[in-house]
């Protein structure tokens, strides 16, 4: 059951933004190597054939926080994720890439981070959208602050404790994505939804970048 259906009649149209660990710092963090090779600590590993970057994403366990005083367990599930066509809008305005989501429905894990780690993506692709938002002072989510990114094939994404973020919106083709989450059985604890009537809308380019020739 959702914790409450916000009326979204006035909310604003939402353009997505490239996904960057800059730009999603207030909402968790991404795991990106193109951008944290160049501001992360790195030592060699591996004897030499590999570099280890360290910390590149949070990992937070707050179920000491939770009223039923279950213990948690940490989980690595899989999520195999196709693209929701019944609800994206394609071309939209004659725009030939110009792609429309409408987001119904945000979720949160109040007491966990949850990293989603893309598999099987060409590294360019734009894989997959994420769409966040802030509590409001009663832990609904703010509707002001919601925001969304495109995420590439090789970007991870973490979602922090308690960070309201839609359902996987999967890009171009079905994607498996290992997934890492603190969990204790326990629904309301696990997991909490809040449902948008008639919904924000959010807006992206789904045009691929050509491929640049190596030769």
């Amino acid at each position: 059951m959702p914790l409450a259906t916000l009326d979204s009649s006035n909310a604003k149209t939402i353009q997505a933004t490239p996904l960057t660990p800059e730009a999603f710092a207030e909402f968790g963090g991404v795991i990106s190597s193109a951008h944290q090779l160049k501001t992360h600590k790195i030592i060699s590993a591996n004897y030499g054939t590999a570099k280890k970057l360290f910390r590149v994403s949070p990992v937070q366990n707050n179920f000491h926080n939770a009223p039923s005083g279950v213990a948690s367990t940490p989980n690595f599930n899989l999520f195999r994720c196709s693209p929701p066509d019944h609800i994206l809008e394609y071309n939209v305005d004659g725009v030939k890439g110009k792609t429309r989501y409408v987001s119904t429905v945000l979720e949160r894990h109040p007491f966990s981070s949850q990293t989603f780690l893309p598999m099987g993506r060409h590294k360019d692709a734009k894989a997959y959208i994420v769409i966040v938002a802030k509590n409001r002072p009663d832990g609904l989510p703010d509707m002001d602050t919601v925001q969304a990114f495109i995420a590439r094939g090789d970007q991870a994404v973490t979602y922090g404790a308690a960070t309201w973020h839609a359902p996987m919106v999967a890009l171009g083709d079905t994607c498996d994505f290992g997934v890492f989450i603190n969990e204790n059985g326990q629904p309301n604890e696990d997991v909490q939804e809040t449902y948008f009537e008639p919904g924000i809308k959010i807006e992206f380019d789904v045009s691929e970048e050509p491929v640049k020739s190596k030769l």
